[in-house]
């Protein structure tokens, strides 16, 4: 049997896909004690061309098909086919370090079912992006990040992070019906703690991200997963405090959250300007204005996807019942 499964789902992502099993089939470990698992969620690009080659160069690598649409369904194609005592999920537009895979086995080796999270670099350090600069220094790399706080199952994100396969197991992997972008991994992460999984950080399990997001790209991203949450928290309603009405920051903002709508237009000119200035600045802290604005919209686009779907739940379209977690087991 191995001892870790890489599974990795992809979508028309063919050349960053190549680095990714590059950098996964680099390891400091031996091929034998893993296997990779790369479930093409029905790309339209040259993806299939560079599993098939890659497939002939590793034979450690396998590669399946989901047609069905989503993150969830397509990691769940992968976790059904994984032999490993623990199961890695990275992201198609990772680059692991060489001992990404030996880093998260040493904490699996001393801390019984435990779910590690490894650590995600991205290569904004140096950008004049103010935007960029905007979600280095926040530590804002995708709008999950936007609450912050300790380490608990809200930071269980997929882009590189193992768990033990019979805990995965043990509460049916993910919930397909997230067919959207975005909180798919978290909930997934809430019925892992549940049935005792303790979320660890790997800060030696360090993978780049090959990302750099526009602003227009991130709130697109923030709106989509602000829908999400609303499923979620329709699964788990006792959840609804700490991710809605528990926020001060949502309290205070909810009520001009029309206002921002409308100025928006008006003010657009105005943030060109001052972007366009901050970005000559160098790769420091962003201006304060600049800061608070880009604050707002990122909160303010999370909102507008969650009240999405409020109006869709309150028709016939959603009907969702709360799914109870299973007991763990071998």
């Amino acid at each position: 049997m191995h001892t870790l499964s890489v599974v990795i789902p992809t979508l028309n992502r063919a050349d960053l896909l190549a680095r990714t099993i590059h950098s996964i089939e680099s390891q400091t470990i031996p091929r034998d004690r893993y296997e990779v698992i790369v479930v093409d969620n029905n790309s339209d690009d040259e993806t299939q061309r560079v599993l098939a080659e890659s497939a002939d160069r590793y034979p450690n690598l396998q590669f399946a098909t989901e047609t069905r649409p989503g993150a969830a369904v397509t990691r769940n194609t992968g976790l059904q086919r994984a032999g490993g005592d623990v199961v890695l999920f990275i992201d198609d537009d990772i680059e692991a370090d060489p001992d990404l895979i030996e880093a998260h086995l040493k904490i699996h080796a001393t801390e019984a079912d435990a779910s590690v999270i490894g650590t995600i670099r991205t290569q904004w350090e140096a950008t004049r992006d103010p935007f960029l600069r905007y979600l280095r220094d926040r530590r804002i790399y995708n709008p999950y990040t936007l609450s912050g706080g300790r380490m608990d199952f809200s930071s269980y994100h997929t882009g590189n992070v193992s768990t033990p396969r019979h805990l995965l197991n043990a509460v049916g992997g993910f919930d397909e019906r997230f067919a959207v972008y975005g909180m798919e991994d978290i909930e997934l992460g809430y019925r892992l703690e549940r049935i005792g999984s303790v979320m660890i950080p790997g800060a030696d399990a360090i993978g780049t991200h090959n990302y750099a997001p526009t602003f227009t790209q991130f709130t697109e991203r923030c709106e989509l997963a602000g829908f999400s949450l609303g499923l979620m928290l329709a699964l788990h309603p006792e959840l609804r405090s700490r991710f809605t009405e528990n926020s001060a920051v949502t309290r205070v903002l909810r009520p001009f959250h029309k206002a921002y709508r409308a100025v928006v237009p008006f003010i657009e000119p105005a943030v060109r300007t001052l972007s366009l200035l901050d970005s000559r600045q160098g790769t420091g802290p962003v201006s304060v204005p600049l800061a608070f604005h880009f604050g707002w919209a990122l909160r303010y686009h999370f909102f507008v996807g969650y009240s999405r779907y409020l109006a869709v739940a309150r028709g016939p379209m959603v009907a969702v019942k709360a799914r109870p977690v299973e007991e763990s087991g071998d």
